[in-house]
């Protein structure tokens, strides 16, 4: 459906509206750190036919061989280093072996595929590369310790299995996406991503939003930073960043997944979402994922759209597994947007389901183009506004963001 223009200030006060909409938070999506399984990786250290074993008893073969020393079911297990983005057991794999892309090898300990080889002990993605994909679910990812991995599928912590190196579950093809490479300090691609900018009047937020690098620039390690400072500007007492694919790419229907480490504290409101267009609510919203900075292990996902936005908007929340806080590690948070449904996940685990039937007999308008939208706000009548414990400057670091379509 073609997106209804408005006149700038008439659009800034709708998407003013939109976000004060937000009762709740969407997230989603599994994914992750989890080391790669798979067993001897091809590059080996020398010769084929290495000291491989199987189930942990030595096979036959030369002393270091086609994989490393340890394959599929040996010494450390099938599975992977547990890792704080699948999780999962010790992975199958060999030693370090050449081979593949990056610093020598696919997956290396920083290159985006590094010092070992697909199959080694970390894995394709290395131990910390950014190379290393994640299968699409299980508990044991294929992918490095710190590597950009892909989702965890549909069907909770252990997913539904994968192919190794997808960056997308089984039976969906990535379609879009943004891993952030680039040098550090450099601004984000403007062939996908736009600003919101001003001083910000909705929602009670306190912040300045500025564009180019001022308060979001890549790190040089495969991230984006929005960072929120303490500064006055244009008679704001902070300042941030709002990006946005508006005018540059909208998508219908698919999976929708972000990875991200969020900030910490009074005030602080993260979010990731998606607008269908700026004659809110009627175009609709959904929010993938929201944070507030006094709930550390908190996530909300809500849709709203004509007849419920606001505090009517469907929403639900997820609690991180053992309280752990949003801002000591990376997750990931998805929803899967289908015809008639939109499914919400955390690290793979679905926590929220919503159908026309949650909305009370109220038009269900998602189903045309949605635009994301990234944003780091200060304050606001639903976070409330920093304090005396609120610390700063603070962080929203995003890993990636990835579109999967059927």
């Amino acid at each position: 459906m073609a997106e209804v223009r408005w006149p700038s200030f008439v659009l800034v006060l709708l998407l003013g509206a939109c976000e004060a909409s937000k009762p709740g938070t969407s997230t989603g999506g599994t994914g992750g750190n989890a080391t790669a399984s798979g067993g001897s990786g091809s590059g080996g250290a020398t010769a084929t036919g290495g000291k491989v074993t199987t189930g942990g008893v030595t096979a036959t073969g030369g002393a270091t061989g086609t994989g490393g020393t340890s394959s599929s079911g040996g010494s450390p297990g099938s599975g992977g280093v547990t890792s704080p983005r699948d999780g999962g057991l010790p992975g199958s794999g060999g030693a370090p072996a050449t081979g593949g892309s990056g610093v020598p090898g696919s997956g290396g300990v920083q290159g985006k595929g590094g010092t070992t080889a697909a199959g080694g002990t970390t894995g394709t993605g290395g131990v910390s590369g950014k190379g290393g994909d994640t299968t699409a679910g299980g508990a044991p990812g294929t992918g490095g310790v710190q590597g950009k991995g892909g989702s965890a599928g549909n069907g909770g912590a252990t997913g539904t299995g994968g192919t190794p190196g997808a960056k997308c579950p089984d039976g969906w093809t990535l379609a879009w996406a943004d891993e952030f490479e680039g040098a550090a300090g450099a601004a984000v691609d403007s062939s996908k991503w736009t600003y919101d900018y001003g001083p910000n009047w909705y929602n009670g937020e306190l912040q300045y939003y500025s564009q180019g690098t001022d308060n979001a620039k890549l790190d040089g390690s495969g991230n984006l930073v929005i960072e929120a400072r303490k500064e006055s500007r244009e008679g704001r007492q902070y300042t941030s960043a709002r990006l946005k694919t508006e005018g540059k790419k909208t998508f219908t229907y698919g999976r929708f997944e972000g990875r991200m480490k969020l900030p910490y504290g009074q005030g602080m409101w993260p979010a990731f979402w998606m607008l269908g267009g700026n004659s809110w609510p009627n175009t609709g919203e959904i929010d993938i994922m929201e944070n507030l900075g006094r709930e550390p292990s908190i996530i909300h996902g809500t849709m709203h759209g004509p007849g419920y936005s606001g505090t009517a908007g469907p929403t639900a929340s997820y609690t991180l597994p053992g309280n752990a806080k949003v801002s000591d590690d990376f997750h990931v948070f998805a929803i899967e947007w289908e015809t008639n449904v939109i499914r919400w996940y955390v690290d793979g685990m679905l926590y929220s389901t919503k159908t026309p039937a949650d909305i009370g007999g109220n038009s269900w308008v998602f189903n045309h183009g949605f635009f994301f939208i990234l944003n780091l706000a200060v304050g606001g009548e639903w976070p409330g506004n920093p304090d005396s414990t609120t610390v700063f400057p603070q962080q929203m670091i995003i890993d990636y963001v990835r579109v999967c379509q059927r």
